[in-house]
C-alpha cells in the first residue's frame, strides 16, 4: 500500500508552482491537484464552495458539510489522521489545520513526496484570506476571488443594518454548568464586535475562559448567545438553567438564542452566515 503510493509521487508530473502557507512554510505544488485531502472541516467546506467536491478523495471524521461531505472516504481525526488512510488514496495534497503535532505529520508525508498545506485563520478577516489562499493553491483563485466578494457583500450589508444601533453587551456559552465563554482570541469574539455587540468575557483570560455565575450577574449580558459542540443540539436544558436567573437582563427580556456551533466557530465560507445569526439575536429590530 506505502509503495504505491510512493510510486504514484516519484512518477507524478514535473511542473511545480510554490506557495506560502498559512503558517510561513513553502509549498510545492506540482501542478493543479488532481486528488485532495482534507483534514480540517473548515477546509473540506470551502474546497466544495469552491467547486472542487469532485477532486476530494478523502476528509477528516469531522467533516460534515455541505452533505457530499459525508459520502467522502474518512482518514481519521483532524489531529491525528492516519497516516496509512491517506497514502492509500493517493492524494497530490493534503491539507491541515495547525493544531496538533504537525512537524512529524508534515515530515511523514513529506517523505512521501506528499505536499501538506496548513491552514491557521484566527478570525472572520484571515477567513476571507484563507479562502484566497487555498484557491491559490489548489490553482483556482478566479472562483476563490468570487467566493470571497460574495462573502464580503453579505457582511457589508449586515454592516449596514446594524450601523448606529447600540452595542448591547452579549455572553457566549458553550455549556451552562459549568460556563464555558468565549474570549477575545476567537471566532466568536469577533463576530460579536461586527454584530454590533460588546462582548462581556473579552477580558477574561484565555481562550474559553470559565465564568461563574455571579460574573455574569455583576456584568449583566442583555444577549445570551448559546452553541453546543454538537452541532445540532438544541440546548434546552441549558435555557432552561439559565431562566432561573432573572437578574440577568438576558434572562428577564428572553434573549437567548441557540446557534448552530458549526457556524460561528469554524473558518468557512458560511461564517458569514454565522454572522448574521449573531447580528440578528443582538439587533432583531434590524432584520424584520
Amino acid at each position: 500500500m506505502i509503495f504505491g503510493a510512493l510510486f504514484f509521487f516519484l512518477n507524478s508530473p514535473s511542473f511545480a508552482a510554490v506557495f506560502e502557507d498559512e503558517i510561513g512554510r513553502k509549498v510545492e505544488i506540482p501542478g493543479p491537484p488532481q486528488r485532495i485531502i482534507s483534514v480540517a472541516p473548515s477546509v473540506t467546506e470551502i474546497l466544495f464552495a469552491l467547486g472542487l467536491g469532485e477532486r476530494i478523495v478523502g476528509v477528516s471524521n469531522y467533516c460534515n458539510f455541505p452533505p457530499e461531505a459525508l459520502r467522502k472516504e474518512k482518514v481519521g481525526g483532524y489531529i491525528t489522521p492516519s497516516l496509512e488512510k491517506i497514502l492509500a488514496l493517493r492524494p497530490d495534497l493534503v491539507f491541515q489545520t495547525a493544531d496538533g503535532d504537525l512537524k512529524a505529520f508534515v515530515n511523514r508525508l513529506a517523505g512521501f513526496g506528499i505536499p501538506v498545506y496548513i491552514t491557521n485563520p484566527r478570525s472572520v478577516a484571515e477567513t476571507l484570506k484563507a479562502v484566497l489562499k487555498i484557491g491559490e493553491a489548489t490553482f483556482s483563485s478566479p472562483a476563490a476571488q468570487v467566493l470571497a466578494e460574495g462573502m464580503r457583500a453579505k457582511m457589508a450589508g449586515i454592516r449596514d443594518k446594524i450601523a448606529g444601533r447600540p452595542r448591547l453587551r452579549a455572553l457566549h456559552a458553550m455549556s451552562v454548568d459549568p460556563l464555558i465563554s468565549s474570549g477575545k482570541e476567537t471566532f466568536v469574539h469577533d463576530l460579536i464586535l461586527l454584530a454590533g455587540g460588546e462582548n462581556i468575557a473579552a477580558d477574561a483570560k484565555g481562550k474559553h475562559p470559565l465564568l461563574s455565575m455571579e460574573e455574569v450577574i455583576a456584568r449583566d449580558p442583555q444577549v445570551i448567545l448559546l452553541s453546543s459542540m454538537l452541532s445540532n443540539e438544541p440546548m434546552t436544558a441549558q435555557k432552561q438553567a439559565l431562566g432561573r436567573y432573572r437578574e440577568i437582563s438576558a434572562v428577564r427580556a428572553g434573549r437567548i438564542q441557540v446557534i448552530q456551533a458549526d457556524l460561528i466557530l469554524r473558518p468557512s465560507p458560511r461564517i458569514v452566515d454565522g454572522l448574521a445569526e449573531v447580528a440578528r439575536a443582538i439587533h432583531p429590530e434590524a432584520f424584520p
